[in-house]
């Protein structure tokens, strides 16, 4: 606070007066705001804890709503019970029928989800746009009835989400809030396979050291949407970890192998003839709304901009996050940085990301999370990391509502932050290091060999 003394005349008095606070106008209020954001301070473990389990219960009271008045596996918005997960079950019938190359056929497969819906058409979910080796995880689906093969599928793949995340942040906090994590309920209700990404990338970084080699395995499942695997192996070659590296490719071309050897090569190439399609009509010409599109390309997109302006911007993000992960693991920073930048990185590469893939969030939110109870929260840390935690629940709607692609600029806001504590700790790393240096600095009077040494 800045004192200032007011001497009267006489030399009688001497009065300490403080300037009239900035609250009085508009600046005092950006003052405030801002030192609100950069603080963070009214965010305490507890409050995060109880503003997460406020919302858990109303997720829940709307889940249980909607499945008590959903009428033969549809909601009454029209959506199905489950909502994606009709794709992989109908996925798995063409297969064990004998037929797996036809999972690629529209018609065929959105037959088979009428039929699975009892003959309610809700709409064509698309063709199976997975590479055969996802037939292989979805196989067994067909041994359970839907809504029992669903929930075991999103209970197995939640416990491998969650055993990740409870190594990352071995707090009780850490759990509840991975728990409690908007895009958990997101992903189960929708019947998608973000636990399963999740699980595969974060158990893949958490086994690197100790278990190389499955950690290569975990990585090279990852073949199963590999969208989300590109910066795997640009990770590996910049931290020279040649035999996890070499571990991820055995993996994914035995994972590859497998599946050829159970589906035949049919499969393979009605996979390849889909791929223009999902390109050309589901990404770039909107069969899947833009507004749905987490990316920076459905930004672009949604905003009118043609398809090529949207993968400029996409390329240039894509640079951003390959840069940021190279000058990460080439460091000896910490690891928690490494992964989380792999993690967040992994979802700017691709243009393809959608609401329920936001699950591998938790990832970097943990690590840089820890890092921070441990280290010390740096200025804007907790918000950004805040907006993060609660935008898988926001990022949907203010995209439908507002035209705003609030997912592209937090993921890309989290990268940042990530990249700032990593440069903020090799600054502090280096004065360290000065510091601990300096006596051996200073010049000193020399002595001979042999002197100054007890016998």
């Amino acid at each position: 606070m800045d004192n200032r003394a007011k001497i009267d005349p006489a030399g009688e008095s001497v009065t300490v007066t403080t300037p009239s606070p900035a609250h009085d106008g508009p600046l005092g209020f950006a003052h405030r705001s801002a030192s609100w954001l950069r603080d963070f301070s009214w965010l305490t473990t507890q409050r995060a804890a109880f503003y997460s389990g406020v919302l858990l219960l109303a997720y829940l009271a709307a889940a249980i709503g909607q499945l008590f008045h959903a009428h033969h596996l549809i909601f009454e918005s029209g959506a199905c019970v489950g909502g994606d997960f009709v794709n992989p079950y109908a996925g798995s019938i063409a297969a064990l029928n004998g037929d797996p190359a036809s999972v690629y056929n529209i018609r065929l497969q959105h037959l088979r989800e009428v039929a699975i819906m009892g003959g309610k058409d809700f709409g064509v979910l698309g063709s199976f746009t997975y590479p055969p080796m996802y037939l292989l995880i979805v196989l067994p689906l067909l041994m359970l009835p839907f809504i029992a093969s669903w929930i075991v599928f999103e209970t197995v793949t939640l416990a491998g989400y969650l055993a990740v995340l409870r190594r990352i942040a071995p707090i009780p906090v850490g759990l509840w809030l991975a728990i409690t994590f908007p895009a958990v309920i997101i992903n189960f209700m929708c019947g998608q396979n973000g636990f399963l990404t999740t699980a595969l990338i974060g158990g893949g970084l958490l086994l690197l050291d100790r278990w190389p080699l499955l950690a290569g395995f975990l990585f090279g499942l990852m073949a199963y949407k590999p969208q989300f695997a590109i910066l795997i192996p640009l990770a590996l070659i910049a931290a020279r970890r040649w035999r996890v590296l070499i571990a991820t490719a055995i993996s994914a071309i035995l994972f590859a192998a497998a599946s050829l050897a159970v589906f035949g090569a049919p499969a393979w190439r009605a996979f390849v003839g889909s791929i223009a399609f999902t390109q050309k009509i589901v990404l770039e010409r909107g069969a899947i709304d833009f507004t749905t599109l987490q990316s920076i390309f459905g930004a672009i997109r949604m905003w009118g901009g043609s398809v090529d302006v949207a993968y400029v911007f996409q390329a240039v993000v894509a640079i951003y996050a390959a840069s940021a992960v190279v000058w990460v693991w080439q460091s000896r920073r910490p690891f928690a940085l490494k992964g989380a930048t792999l993690a967040v990185g992994s979802l700017m590469v691709s243009p393809y990301v959608l609401q329920y893939d936001l699950v591998l969030l938790a990832i970097p939110i943990a690590w840089l999370a820890m890092e921070g109870f441990e280290k010390g929260f740096l200025s804007y840390e907790k918000a950004v990391l805040s907006v993060a935690w609660i935008l898988p629940r926001i990022s949907l709607p203010v995209s439908q509502s507002a035209k705003i692609p609030i997912a592209p600029i937090v993921i890309i806001a989290l990268m940042t932050a990530i990249l700032r504590r990593a440069s903020h700790r090799e600054s502090a790393a280096h004065h360290e290091q000065a510091i601990h240096l300096a006596p051996f600095e200073t010049p000193g009077p020399l002595v001979p060999p042999g002197l100054g040494q007890s016998s």
